[in-house]
């Protein structure tokens, strides 16, 4: 991974260099996400066949309430921070990193621990019935401490990332996972082979990281109890709160359709569900996830240095570079997703190939969000944010209500796609009213007419053994696309140009 050079009092960088930046910065972090998906590749296949597949629909359940909870409990503060520290680097608000540092950490511990003792409270007091007698309530309540640890992670995490140091960002939370497993394995194999293990082995992991990263910023005197700033918190309340109702709102974007599945349909529908978008989740978060991270500090802090024009032709640049990635990403998906689900899982998971194009269409239309809506965020307007995701969030409970039923668990990933079409559309059309990014039609055709022809010749391959066809359909997938790539873009060329040089000169 790439160190990290960039921090409050840098110059100005070149425009030239700016999709050279972004592409570093977007490698350190799918880098770092392509090992943590490793992991939880890995994990997949043994939580899958240590849980039955309504206990594994119970895990899920429990996950995405937890997340709610986070949600909650970081107040939208965590959306804040990217921006306010673009503003103190950029000499725009008064204040140093020692102020914003430790306005962020206390502020968020004491709201953090507010929401972990009330949720566990409140999830005791639940009738064991609500739940289908799944005991999914004790579980939440059990686990609400990783709500607290969450909350200030989530902190620690965000401030990495207005530093961008994508590298000491992406070792840390690959460090983390990967003991976090052992530790959760440890406990599931030697102490309790039950959901009840599966959450104290996290609580635990948790913990010790929450301990090691406050640690490093604290030994750089970086928090200072007596210098944290009411002025500066309400401001990024202010801030926060609308993105806090968008949050919570995207969390029931994946929470909505699962509750109403294990209502309509049962756990085990519910199991088969959480599987396969645990599983996509998995594998377009090293491009989605990787991509905001990067992309959001840039486009703030070349807004304030650099002005609207440089900024545009960087998104311009941005969007191009997301599509080249996201198309195959979705077409490799329907190929192989259903045989992958099911070499991972086993036959006990086996899904339609229609349900990984619902899902992964989605995540990859909501993966472009940050650029559309960059006038959005560039001018703080996050109550659009907030109406955005509201609306879609009712939809997304609208149409699995309509759709489950009849037609299963793709009627939720229909749902699903549906909303987030919504929302990327909302934000986009009042984006463009600050920043407008045109979407490059004629290289979303291009890409498409690649990816779709990646997607017929993999389809073609079989082989009686399950993995070695998934393996091969994966390599010539890659391969094939990369070439036509190559072939038939000159920009892409240049750029594999640069990125060769400069792998020569290291």
């Amino acid at each position: 991974m790439a160190t990290d050079t960039d921090g409050i009092g840098s110059a100005p960088k070149e425009p030239g260099g700016m999709l050279m930046r972004l592409l570093r910065h977007t490698s350190n972090y799918s880098i770092g996400t392509l090992l943590i998906t490793l992991a939880s590749i890995i994990s997949f296949p043994i939580f899958t066949r240590i849980f039955t597949v309504a206990e594994y629909g119970v895990l899920g359940l429990v996950n995405v309430t937890l997340g709610f909870l986070v949600s909650v409990g970081k107040m939208g503060l965590q959306k804040s921070i990217v921006r306010f520290y673009a503003e103190i680097e950029g000499g725009k608000r008064p204040g140093d990193k020692v102020e914003l540092f430790s306005t962020v950490l206390f502020s968020m511990v004491a709201v953090g621990t507010v929401i972990a003792l009330l949720s566990a409270l409140i999830f005791l007091a639940m009738p064991n019935a609500w739940w289908s007698h799944s005991g999914a309530q004790d579980l939440i309540a059990l686990a609400a401490p990783l709500i607290l640890f969450r909350v200030v992670d989530s902190a620690m995490l965000n401030l990495m990332n207005a530093e961008q140091r994508s590298g000491l960002y992406s070792v840390f939370t690959v460090v983390r996972k990967y003991v976090g497993l052992g530790l959760v394995l440890l406990v599931l194999f030697f102490v309790a082979r039950n959901l009840y293990g599966f959450f104290i082995g996290a609580m635990i992991a948790e913990a010790l990281a929450l301990v090691f990263i406050v640690g490093y910023y604290a030994r750089q005197r970086l928090f200072d109890i007596q210098r944290v700033s009411r002025p500066l918190f309400v401001a990024m309340l202010t801030f926060g709160l609308p993105l806090l109702a968008s949050e919570l709102s995207y969390m029931l974007l994946s929470m909505g359709g699962r509750y109403i599945i294990n209502y309509q349909l049962g756990p085990q529908p519910l199991g088969s569900y959480t599987a396969a978008y645990n599983f996509s989740e998995y594998l377009q978060g090293v491009l989605t996830a990787s991509f905001a991270q990067a992309v959001i500090p840039m486009y703030l802090r070349q807004w304030e240095q650099q002005g609207r024009e440089k900024t545009v032709a960087f998104l311009q640049q941005a969007l191009r570079y997301y599509l080249v990635l996201a198309l195959p990403i979705l077409a490799g998906m329907a190929a192989v997703g259903p045989d992958l689900l099911r070499l991972l899982a086993s036959d006990k998971y086996e899904v339609s190939a229609s349900l990984f194009v619902f899902i992964v269409g989605g995540m990859l239309v909501s993966g472009g969000t940050p650029i559309f809506s960059a006038g959005i965020y560039i001018n703080k307007l996050t109550k659009v944010v907030m109406y955005a995701v509201l609306g879609a969030t009712v939809l997304n409970i609208a149409l699995s209500a309509l759709l489950v039923r009849p037609y299963g668990i793709e009627g939720a990933a229909v749902a699903t796609l549906a909303s987030y079409l919504l929302y990327t559309a909302a934000t986009a059309y009042y984006g463009r009213r600050a920043v407008y990014v045109p979407i490059p039609w004629r290289d979303l055709a291009k890409f498409s007419i690649l990816a779709l022809l990646m997607y017929g010749v993999i389809t073609q391959i079989h082989l009686p053994s399950l993995a070695l066809r998934v393996a091969l359909q994966i390599l010539v997938g890659a391969t094939l696309y990369g070439l036509l790539l190559l072939a038939s873009d000159k920009p892409i060329r240049g750029l594999a140009v640069k990125l060769l040089g400069r792998l020569r000169l290291r």
